[in-house]
């Protein structure tokens, strides 16, 4: 063999072995230690918005007298919502319908039309929680058909959930701590952290039953006082949090 093929030949099986030692060590080498933890965080708060949810029906025997006289029932509600302090832009209608109303006739052993029915549904929106009812009371002896509840909600919720936020960090660092502990090494730094989402509506209704013994009050005195109890409001915050150790 000639002289400078032995050479490549050795070159070569060199560079084989300091790769395959390279490799080895490579391989040898222990991997990063991590502690994956979950971490949640509650905050109670007190609801300061109430939005009262009432309704009028009328039927006639024409589609616009129907509505004709819910339109009438309405700006009575908006007149004694307004009587007690509620601003325009706080009385929202959420639901118009107009519809043909129906009877059976037993001689032809058909339906029969027997007029239109009206319906408008109005959101009235308080922060004086505390005595919503009386907004209640109010709407009903104006003359509205009945009521759909009363919502309980939070006018800044992202006050509240920031504060959550951070009690689910501290959580999910006492969690990574109590297993680093575990295993006698010191906890890390923290090499990433996920916000989980929420689907967190922040708001609560109230009784209905208790809004059903509002009706009938209002429907027999006049001056009813109505009391509407309610609850905190849960604002909740969750994160995934991976520590080194």
């Amino acid at each position: 063999m000639k002289q400078w093929q032995r050479k490549v030949i050795a070159c070569c099986a060199a560079m084989g072995m300091a790769l395959g030692m390279s490799t080895m060590a490579l391989a040898a080498e222990p991997t990063a230690s991590t502690i994956t933890v979950n971490g949640s965080g509650v905050v109670e708060a007190e609801p300061d918005l109430a939005t009262i949810h009432v309704y009028a029906e009328q039927t006639a025997d024409t589609a616009a007298q129907a509505q004709n006289a819910v339109n009438r029932v309405l700006s009575d509600i908006t007149a004694a919502m307004k009587a007690e302090q509620v601003a325009d832009e706080d009385i929202v209608t959420s639901y118009v319908s107009v519809y043909p109303v129906y009877r059976y006739d037993e001689t032809t052993d058909t339906q029969q039309m027997d007029g239109y029915r009206a319906y408008t549904s109005i959101d009235i929106t308080v922060s004086d929680v505390e005595h919503a009812g009386k907004y209640v009371d109010a709407a009903l002896q104006a003359g509205a058909s009945g009521t759909d509840g009363v919502t309980f909600s939070l006018e800044n919720p992202a006050a509240y959930y920031q504060q959550a936020l951070q009690e689910a960090i501290k959580t999910a660092q006492t969690s990574a701590q109590a297993i680093a502990q575990a295993y006698g090494k010191p906890l890390g730094q923290v090499l990433s952290v996920t916000e989980n989402s929420q689907s967190t509506t922040y708001a609560k209704s109230a009784d209905y039953g208790v809004m059903e013994e509002a009706s009938m009050v209002a429907d027999t005195a006049s001056g009813s006082n109505t009391t509407i109890s309610y609850e905190d409001i849960s604002v909740r915050a969750s994160i995934t949090a991976i520590y080194g150790f």
